[in-house]
């Protein structure tokens, strides 16, 4: 029988630099969870190859907004809370398409 410092039982033991990383950062993760820190997340655009529809995330001083079509879903910047919804009335055809530009 090895003992427990034997360099056999030593390497099954040792993790690479990655896996260690990744613990840490799961370990961290799952602490912001638990005090329901907001997420942070990044600016970003994504064009669905299938519909062709975008979805972009956009931030201001006080929300992030998440558009999907003509529909905005504000989330506030601190707390991560969803706060509310609204729509683009230009982006949605049938109603800019009735309208008429007056000088």
């Amino acid at each position: 029988m090895e003992s427990a410092s034997s360099p056999v039982l030593l390497a099954k033991r040792e993790k690479s630099p990655r896996a260690i990383f990744d613990s840490l950062r799961n370990v961290y993760g799952r602490f912001l969870e638990r005090i329901h820190a907001p997420a942070k997340i990044r600016e970003f655009e994504y064009v669905d190859p299938v519909t062709n529809e975008t979805i972009y995330l956009s931030t201001g001083a006080r929300y992030s907004v998440l558009h999907v079509g003509g529909k905005q879903l504000f989330f506030c910047r601190t707390t991560g809370r969803f706060d509310g919804t609204g729509s683009s009335l230009f982006l949605e055809q049938g109603i800019a398409d009735g309208l008429e530009l007056v000088d």
